[in-house]
Parts: structure tokens; C-alpha cells; sequence
């Protein structure tokens, strides 16, 4: 838009401009913006309308030093509102690329730029990288809203769910979204604040690199990275909280299911010695006899012998295992292992500090005393 006047002028029009409150032949400027470019309403009723990030650039020939506007003035267009201002609190930032000639001036602010005396190619490269600038602030709002969506599903992920497995679908729902969004916030904002390969000038490069931080998306880009990245460690946690459930019911499981084969094969095995001795074509085996005659109690103290063993052999293990874990819970801990590692391989001293000794408590009851009113009370000293 090409606008005579001064730039105090103009501050008006560039208040009207950010808000887009003004109207070209009755046609409001979202509305004009949208026919120029094609854009329709995607069903709605409603017109299209502007994104919150916006950016604007103010260009102005300049032909000698007398015309480049002063500190004063580059304030008041940036800040779009004609006050004074005190020069120590100002967050205007001035590319060094673009300020080199006594006839250029460059000075950006989070929302206005004001750029004077560069060639028309300049202009209109600086044009695309504030197009990128605000593509990136857009992109990074987005990633942000769904990060706080996924946030709120991940508190209420409890609610309305049934298990571990419905806990696990809903945490790997939201770690690949995570996924994505890391991906987007990577290519499409990081990867935007370099525009050096693109265009190779160092005035539009220049420039890039302060719009990038006037506008604060490299510290909100990380930022935004960091909530992404604590919120995929608190589902790994998570996961790793649901794996240990699956774990424990799969024990429980793996436990029923050896308790009721090994029932199984005890029986077997009981039956199996039983029959298999009486199944033996042997003169020890008498059929006039029945199997519960005492005449076969040695077979059956010999299989009863055999399950005893068994018996003592399993507790013998038990008492072991229960053994050495007292004894590992009993082993004197020292410091980490990384200074011993320190004192064997680089000669560091280790001091390991002795634990206090510990009195047990008197639990004997004070002895009696018998009151004597004449005896004076000893004097309490305090510590």
C-alpha cells in the first residue's frame, strides 16, 4: 500500500492496518484479501479471517542522510503510537547489515518493521522472509494448542478407561502425535529462522535473524520443545508404569498356570508310579493281593520318600534365596560406585563415613523416689 505523508502520519492508518478495521469500497480488508487470493469460506457463513500473527513493514526511499528519520520517529512508527519515549527501555532491534550506509536505516520491533533506502529486490526479499517469520509464529501457535491438548488428555487419561491396555492405546495415541508435532515444530519453525541457504544476501539474512528473535520464536520454539519433550518422558514413564501392570498380570497368570500343571503332574506322577509298579509282569507283584495290602508298603513309603525329597530340596532353595536377601539387605552400602570406580582407576581417595553409633534406648522405668519436702529441688540446666 502506497501512502503519502510523513510517518507520524501514518501511524493512524498502521493501527487500523494491524486491527484490519478499515474497509476498501465497503468491502471489509479480510474480505478483500480473500477474493484476491482465492480463498472461500470452507462452508461457513462467515468471512475469512486474518490469523492472530501479523506482521508490518513500513518502506521509505531515502536519497541523502538528511532524510533518514531519527530515533524519536523510528519509536513512534514501530510502536504505532506518537509518544515520547525513553531510550534505555526500548526492545527495537537494528540488523547491523541494513544500518551500514549513512542512507539505509533497518529497525524492527516484535510488530512493525521499519526499513529505508534499500533497492526494490531487497524490499521485496525481506517481504518473504516476513512472510516466513509469520508463517513460523502461526505454525508454533498451532503446535503449541495442540501440546496443551494432548497435556489435558494425558491428565485425564484415567477417566472412563477400563485397563492397562486402554491406558496403553491412549499413551501411544499421544506419543505419536508427540512424534508429529516434534517433526512440525522442526521443520517448520526451526528450520524457518535460517534463510541464509535461500536467499544468499546478507541484508535479508541479516535481517531474518533479528525479525526471528524481535519476534521471540527462537526462545519460544525451544520453549515449546522442552514442554514436548517433558511430556514424552512423563509417558515413557507412564508406559513404563502400565508395562510393570501387564508384567504383574502376566505373573499372576504364568503362576496360576504352573500351579495348576504342576497339580497336574504331581497327580500324574503319583498315579503314573502307582500303576506303572502294578502294571509290571514281576513275581513281586501278586494278583491274588489287593493293591492296599501292606504287602506292597515298601513301594508306597518309597514313592512318599521321593515326594519328601522333593519337598525338602524346593524348601532348601527357599530358605537359601530368603538367606541371601537378607544378606544383600544387610551389606553395608558405601558411596556410589563411580568414586570406587574413581579410586581404582585414577587414584582418588575414598572416604566412606563410619555410621554413628547407635545407643538402644533405656526402657528400664525410673526408680521410685520418695518424696522428701525438705530436700531442696536441683537447679535444671539448659542446653
Amino acid at each position: 500500500m502506497d501512502v503519502p505523508g510523513t510517518f507520524i502520519e501514518a501511524i493512524p492508518l498502521l493501527e487500523d492496518l494491524y486491527y484490519a478495521s478499515i474497509e476498501c469500497g465497503g468491502v471489509p480488508l479480510e474480505q478483500l484479501a480473500a477474493d484476491r487470493i482465492g480463498c472461500t469460506s470452507n462452508g461457513n457463513e462467515n468471512a475469512p479471517e486474518f490469523l492472530a500473527e501479523r506482521h508490518q513493514l513500513v518502506f521509505r526511499r531515502v536519497d541523502t542522510p538528511q532524510d533518514v528519520p531519527d530515533d524519536d520517529t523510528i519509536q513512534r512508527v514501530i510502536y504505532r503510537s506518537d509518544l515520547p519515549y525513553r531510550t534505555e527501555h526500548s526492545s527495537i532491534r537494528y540488523p547491523m547489515e541494513l544500518n551500514r550506509r549513512p542512507t539505509t536505516v533497518g529497525a524492527l520491533g516484535p510488530y512493525v518493521s521499519l526499513l529505508c533506502g534499500n533497492q526494490d529486490y531487497i524490499e521485496n526479499c525481506l517481504l518473504i522472509s516476513a512472510v516466513q517469520a509469520v508463517g513460523s509464529a502461526a505454525r508454533l501457535r498451532q503446535v503449541r494448542e495442540v501440546a496443551y491438548a494432548y497435556v489435558h488428555k494425558f491428565r485425564q487419561r484415567t477417566a472412563g478407561q477400563g485397563g492397562a491396555h486402554d491406558r496403553r492405546t491412549v499413551l501411544e495415541d499421544i506419543s505419536d502425535g508427540l512424534s508429529q508435532l516434534e517433526l512440525e515444530l522442526s521443520y517448520s519453525v526451526e528450520v524457518g529462522s535460517d534463510i541464509g541457504m535461500l536467499v544468499p544476501a546478507l541484508r535479508v539474512e541479516s535481517f531474518h535473524q533479528e525479525l526471528f528473535a524481535a519476534m521471540g520464536l527462537t526462545e519460544r520454539a525451544a520453549t515449546i520443545g522442552q514442554m514436548l519433550t517433558r511430556l514424552s518422558n512423563a509417558i515413557g514413564a507412564e508406559l513404563t508404569s502400565v508395562q510393570s501392570m501387564e508384567q504383574r498380570a502376566a505373573d499372576r497368570r504364568r503362576v496360576r498356570t504352573v500351579v495348576a500343571v504342576t497339580f497336574v503332574t504331581t497327580i500324574s506322577g503319583t498315579l503314573g508310579l502307582v500303576f506303572g509298579f502294578f502294571g509290571v509282569n514281576a513275581r513281586q507283584v501278586d494278583q491274588r493281593r489287593s493293591m492296599f495290602d501292606n504287602h506292597y508298603a515298601p513301594i508306597y513309603t518309597l514313592i512318599v520318600a521321593i515326594f519328601l525329597c522333593a519337598m525338602a530340596i524346593f524348601m532348601g532353595m527357599r530358605l537359601q534365596e530368603r538367606w541371601e536377601e537378607r544378606r544383600d539387605r544387610s551389606r553395608r552400602r558405601t558411596w556410589d560406585g563411580t568414586h570406587h570406580l574413581l579410586a581404582r582407576e585414577a587414584g582418588a581417595v575414598v572416604l566412606d563415613i563410619p555410621a554413628a553409633p547407635v545407643t538402644p534406648p533405656d526402657l528400664r522405668l525410673p526408680d521410685a523416689r520418695s518424696p522428701d519436702d525438705s530436700a531442696e529441688p536441683s537447679p535444671t540446666t539448659l542446653g
